[in-house]
């Protein structure tokens, strides 16, 4: 029986509800993989899975090391720039696992220091609030802090701590959840329960949605920066997210 006949013949209620199903379908298949990609971290080659769920992001996640699309990027920066880690002091906050031990063993060869802070430790991570980092003055030569920022209640005065731990020559990398459309991050303190934050903010733990002044955030903290942005063709090859942005600060001149 052709498409058409069935329609002819079926009760509308019933086609919507196959129209689901079909879409339903179509969309499990998805969620192992629509393209093949490749993965920048640990080499894997095939599908990705979809990650996320406001939005969900299709070929987003490396099934081997699990790494999501700004992580991938993240490499390849560094693979363009690895004196930026190689012998080098590191403070990186969240270590992922997709980096975490591959980190330390290349701190280790190369004669680097590479700390790993959590605001709650796991094993062999150092208990750090950025609001108040317990490290002296102009310590680190490179600071990663992927997506940790819209997590910190006075974000302002993280960025400050983050700034007056930074050795004058050196770099923080960080990413937030920003919308680029929006001139102003989205804030409301008023808004204290998990559901509620996984509502406004896409997660329950979150704090805020930036804007892009979050640029200014990081000149009023006293922070010059560029911007690696992910596009094309790295988008395609390595299942990045179109437009995610790593800002590359540095202590204002």
């Amino acid at each position: 029986m052709t498409r058409r006949l069935v329609k002819a013949v079926l009760p509308r209620q019933l086609l919507d509800q196959l129209a689901l199903i079909e879409a339903g379908a179509k969309a499990f298949r998805d969620v192992r993989g629509r393209h093949p990609r490749e993965c920048s971290i640990c080499g894997y080659q095939g599908l990705f899975w979809a990650k996320g769920r406001q939005p969900m992001v299709f070929d987003g996640e490396c099934p081997r090391c699990r790494s999501k699309g700004r992580h991938r990027q993240h490499e390849l920066l560094i693979k363009r720039h690895p004196d930026w880690v190689d012998g080098r002091t590191i403070l990186h906050f969240a270590p992922e696992p997709c980096f975490d031990e591959r980190y330390q063993a290349r701190s280790k060869a190369t004669g680097g220091n590479y700390v790993r802070a959590a605001y709650e430790p796991k094993r062999g991570e150092t208990q750090v609030d950025m609001q108040a980092i317990p490290f002296p003055d102009g310590m680190f030569d490179t600071i990663i802090c992927h997506n940790v920022l819209e997590h910190v209640t006075d974000d302002r005065k993280g960025l400050s701590e983050l700034r007056r731990v930074l050795r004058p020559d050196g770099r923080v990398l960080i990413s937030v959840p920003m919308v680029e459309a929006w001139e102003q991050t989205y804030e409301n303190p008023a808004i204290t329960t998990e559901a509620g934050r996984d509502l406004h903010f896409n997660q329950n733990d979150h704090l805020r949605l930036y804007g892009v002044d979050f640029r200014e955030r990081l000149t009023e903290a006293g922070f010059d920066h560029i911007r690696y942005v992910a596009s094309e063709p790295e988008v395609s090859r390595y299942g990045l997210e179109r437009g995610e942005t790593i800002f590359i600060a540095r202590l204002a001149s």
